[in-house]
């Protein structure tokens, strides 16, 4: 074995240190591991269980978006269309997502987990005939098939307890983070500079005991997927604590508000509109090149919002979003990924990061494999401590025998 570089008494309070914090997250990492990875690959799992949601015959004509939207509301009467994203190709759904109408002019701010006030806002529509295919919540918990992935997705997120789950999972994060790298540190091997020093640790003691094999397992797989989980890791602390991180961030590097796109006034809801096709067609003179991904409706501002992707673009939904106002079909305001401050671009790169997605399907597959195994160190994590604990009982058990003996 390697000598290590840190040994003594900083080496035996940074163990306690990494044992406890590993007890206290062990349950928070299982539940993260198993719907991390399942997340990974969350719409092909998504398409595969629920194809009548997001398949449909293909056809040379749609509806239009107004009509669809129509469909929708005379479909459910108490809610508003607030978002519809576009199908890719003739043959695929589209989503349009709802809000009750009493919210539609009042001002939310996203809270990750947090339940929207009509019982189901995601909507699958035939985008050809407009036939109503499923609805689902993406915010409550039904279980169902139909809502497995967004109930995972909720699981994951803030363990179903909405603001107060995303923010425990948000400082359990913290916790891993840091002892992922007090981990790092108690392997880290004294001459680190010479390649043979890592051998050792990389190795596994297969003759010598389950507790060393499981010792060596817990050690090593940490060494080979430590750059994934730390990845992981820090964007778990971005998306579930951004009222922590992102004030951080801004201090470095200026952050898009929302607040600086000009309102154009509160729209009622009956008031006519400009069709959303006229703000498709605008968007994409606005942004040549650029696939439609969804377009929003604010009642609030009175403004459209046309997310929109570009090739380059690291989100698979874009960075891009152009604002057009829904009197007249003039853009209001442009966020452009290529105008973006260096504060924006971190702040983009996260989510992507988190599920892989940035790497498209090797990126998936990383974060599947780096689930696995942090799943596999949970175990054998575990198992070290109590084989451990178990040795320093019997140990206190045969020391107090023996001051008996001493003593009679």
């Amino acid at each position: 074995m390697s000598t290590l570089a840190f040994t003594g008494t900083s080496r035996q309070w940074l163990t306690r240190l990494h044992r406890w914090s590993g007890l206290f997250l062990l349950a928070f990492l299982l539940v993260a591991g198993i719907t991390g990875g399942i997340l990974s690959f969350r719409w092909e799992i998504d398409k595969a269980i629920n194809p009548h949601l997001f398949s449909v015959a293909p056809h040379a004509e749609s509806m239009s978006y107004k009509a669809l939207a129509d469909v929708v509301e005379q479909r459910f009467p108490e809610a508003i269309v607030s978002n519809v994203v576009i199908p890719k190709t003739s043959q695929d759904a589209a989503i349009v997502y709802i809000k009750s109408r009493m919210d539609a002019h009042a001002v939310h701010i996203h809270v990750p987990g947090m339940k929207s006030s009509v019982e189901f806002n995601q909507i699958f529509v035939n985008p050809h005939s407009g036939e109503i295919l499923g609805q689902r919540s993406t915010t409550r918990f039904v279980p169902s098939w139909e809502n497995f992935v967004p109930d995972i997705a909720r699981l994951h997120l803030s363990l179903f307890l909405d603001e107060v789950g995303a923010w425990l999972m948000g400082v359990c994060a913290v916790v891993w983070f840091l002892t992922t790298f007090i981990g790092l540190v108690l392997t880290w091997p004294g001459s680190w500079r010479s390649p043979s020093s890592w051998k050792p640790l990389m190795s596994l003691r297969m003759n010598h005991g389950s507790y060393k094999l499981n010792y060596d397992l817990h050690r090593t797989i940490n060494l080979i997927v430590l750059p994934i989980l730390v990845v992981v890791a820090f964007t778990s602390i971005y998306l579930n604590l951004p009222g922590m991180v992102r004030p951080v961030v801004g201090t470095f590097s200026p952050l898009f508000d929302s607040a600086v796109v000009p309102s154009a006034g509160h729209m009622d809801l009956a008031s006519p509109r400009v069709p959303v096709e006229q703000v498709i067609a605008t968007a994409r003179e606005t942004l040549p090149g650029a696939r439609v991904h969804s377009v929003g409706r604010d009642f609030l501002k009175g403004l459209y919002s046309v997310r929109m992707q570009l090739p380059d673009d690291v989100s698979p939904t874009g960075n891009n979003t152009i604002f057009v106002r829904m009197t007249d079909g003039q853009v209001v305001f442009q966020r452009k990924a290529q105008n973006a401050s260096g504060g924006d671009v971190f702040a983009a790169w996260q989510y992507p990061l988190h599920t892989g997605s940035a790497f498209g399907l090797i990126g998936q597959c990383l974060i599947l494999l780096g689930a696995i195994a942090l799943l596999i160190m949970c175990v054998m994590g575990f198992n070290v401590w109590l084989r451990k604990r178990r040795s320093e009982r019997q140990h206190s058990f045969r020391r107090q025998i023996s001051a008996g003996e001493e003593l009679g």
